[in-house]
């Protein structure tokens, strides 16, 4: 459906009352007879004239477009959810008359909920001319530009200090989380990196030892370095899934002070049908992580030092290596295994031990890969004493194999028979002694048909407990999420107010005082675009207001919102301030009339002597309701 369409049904669906005061207030007196659609058609083609447009976006304050971008960023938001964004800049009578307001000026539209929620959507007809002219979600949240935050050390989810931690952990194979040395972090990054770890079978506990899940852990770390990372940030942020989402929405090129990062918070949850639940204690969580930092303009998003691949190898005779810069995820992670971590900083030391490379091979990297890296990032080859270990530790190594898989054993009936098989033959892997057979997880189930077939049995494995790859996805970041892309709106045309010219042209107009209140009324509500509109026969005289000692005034209107439905009262009440109240009775109270209803939005219930009222009005519920 196209824009204007959505529009015009929302108009069409009005009420006769609400829709013809909208038409006489733009295009002036209906007469008789008339079409709706036609109706339609005219006002539609009033509003979006050049100059009535310009004007209609020109009389868009600051505050207005504030509100405005908040409807946008929430697509389909209710009442009670953008007051909580604002509640902090304004009382409730205040943001709502503001709200109903922009209604009246045709905005937003107010629409039902999938809940029954009164909600409101920018209005389609507009839609285009205020995300281009208008829209600004740093004016809403209230955050402000600023280069984005670096790191100038490293972080616990940073790949140096991951493969760090992860060699210290082989290196120690205790069950307390090692340190690393010069590694300027917390205490209790060790012991966050190793809960990672563990929690989704990178490693697991075997008695006194942590042992590496190698098939996972290089599932893990070949992927892009940044996806790494995101992946120890939301697994330790995953305790709270709304944390992980305002990490993921902040943006690096912006500081949010507190009002801002609340607003940001409220957001995100109900954009994710969260609760937003305690935002001070989101923030303290964020900067204690070292996701984030304070600064005098606000909390910032850290970004993290990311691997650029690009990183130098010196080797030293002794088996020393140092590495300065990066290196990609899957370079740093055959280091931790090939070596030990010495000293981790802007040059980190590393050394190549016997048991160190022989842990290196089990774990499924070929030593010709660790080679192979060692000569690329020195730009050199190995030193000969370095490669005669390198040989001699690998044999020594492959003397004694540790195999996972399947064993068969079969007795001299049947083992002639497989020996002397040759698409058997194709599956074992190693053959361990007279009819015993060692064969690979993978050929297991083929190798056993073969079995089947000459043993003439239906045979079924036996229950072996495997280490489960739980690796979870790793959530890529949402970049078309709009927290991040947004553009700031283009410069508006200069803002022409035209209210002091309407208003002496409406002294200057032979009509009634009252006619002249209606009118002054439209301009200062912003519902007047030129001079055209200020005509007598689009004035219907309705009981709006009534101030001060004009008692009887102040009866009828609360009888009259009361009698018509949908509208709210505005109280100003000595010293006790404003009140929005929903009218449901008059009451007699010696020589006064008590004002009986609820309070909104809370619903409490108040009682109101009305001479005590020194202002009262009506305000409507939803122009289009």
């Amino acid at each position: 459906m196209k824009p204007t369409e959505e529009w015009r049904k929302l108009l069409f669906d009005l009420s006769d009352q609400a829709f013809f005061d909208l038409v006489r207030n733009y295009l002036g007196d209906i007469h008789t007879p008339f079409n709706k659609h036609k109706l339609l058609d005219s006002l539609e083609a009033f509003l979006l004239n050049k100059a009535n447009l310009e004007q209609i976006i020109s009389m868009i304050d600051s505050s207005d477009a504030a509100l405005l971008s908040a409807v946008d960023f929430l697509g389909c938001a209710s009442i009670g959810q953008l007051y909580s964004l604002f509640s902090d800049e304004k009382p409730y009578y205040s943001f709502y008359t503001h709200l109903m307001n922009l209604e009246e000026r045709l905005l937003i539209c107010p629409v039902r909920s999938e809940k029954g929620e009164q909600t409101v959507v920018i209005s389609p007809i507009f839609k285009e001319e205020l995300e281009k002219c208008v829209i600004d979600f740093d004016l809403f949240l209230g955050c402000r530009k600023a280069p984005a935050k670096k790191n100038t050390e490293y972080s616990w989810y940073d790949i140096p200090v991951i493969s760090a931690y992860i060699s210290a952990l082989l290196a120690k194979k205790g069950k307390a989380a090692p340190s690393v040395p010069a590694c300027n972090l917390a205490k209790d990054a060790g012991e966050i990196i190793k809960d990672i770890l563990l929690k989704h079978s990178l490693f697991y506990q075997a008695g006194r030892h942590l042992v590496p899940v190698n098939e996972n852990l290089k599932k893990l770390f070949s992927m892009d370095s940044r996806d790494v990372s995101r992946f120890f940030i939301q697994s330790y942020l995953a305790s709270n899934p709304l944390e992980t989402l305002v990490y993921d929405t902040m943006r690096t090129d912006r500081s949010y002070p507190d009002r801002a990062f609340a607003r940001l918070v409220r957001c995100t949850a109900y954009l994710a049908g969260l609760d937003a639940g305690d935002i001070e204690s989101c923030k303290e969580h964020l900067l204690k992580s070292a996701l984030a930092v304070e600064e005098s303009t606000g909390i910032r998003k850290l970004t993290s030092i990311q691997s650029t691949g690009n990183g130098n190898i010196v080797v030293q005779p002794d088996f020393s290596l140092y590495v300065q810069g990066t290196l990609d995820a899957m370079e740093s992670l055959a280091l931790a295994f090939y070596s030990e971590i010495r000293d981790l900083d802007v040059i980190s030391r590393w050394e190549v031990k016997r048991e160190s490379f022989m842990r290196g091979i089990r774990s499924g990297i070929s030593p010709s890969t660790f080679i192979a890296l060692l000569e690329e990032k020195s730009g050199a080859e190995l030193p000969q004493n370095i490669l005669y270990s390198f040989k001699s530790w690998e044999e020594e190594c492959r003397g004694i194999a540790i195999y996972q898989g399947c064993v068969i054993k079969a007795d001299e009936r049947f083992s002639n028979l497989l020996d002397n098989n040759s698409i058997f033959k194709k599956y074992v892997q190693e053959k361990l002694g007279v009819g015993i057979y060692l064969i690979s997880e993978d050929n297991a189930a083929d190798a056993m048909k073969v079995v089947e077939g000459v043993s003439g049995q239906s045979l079924v494995l036996p229950m072996e407990k495997k280490n489960i790859d739980v690796l979870p996805a790793i959530e890529k970041e949402n970049n078309s999420s709009r927290f991040k892309e947004y553009e700031n709106p283009v410069p508006r045309a200069k803002k022409r107010d035209i209210s002091e010219k309407l208003l002496k042209k409406i002294e200057e107009l032979d009509i009634t005082e009252e006619q002249k209140d209606i009118l002054s009324d439209r301009v200062r509500r912003r519902l007047i675009l030129s001079e055209k509109q200020l005509d007598s026969g689009s004035v219907r005289y309705e009981l709006m207001e009534a101030r001060g000692i004009d008692y009887n005034r102040k009866v009828r209107l609360c009888q009259h919102v009361m009698e018509l439905g949908g509208a709210f009262l505005e109280l100003t009440v000595g010293s006790e301030g404003t009140l929005l109240v929903k009218p449901l009775q008059l009451k007699k109270s010696g020589n006064d009339m008590l004002l009986i209803g609820d309070e909104i939005p809370d619903g409490f219930s108040v009682q109101v002597p009305l001479r005590k009222v020194r202002y009262i009005r009506k305000v409507r519920t939803s122009l289009m309701a």
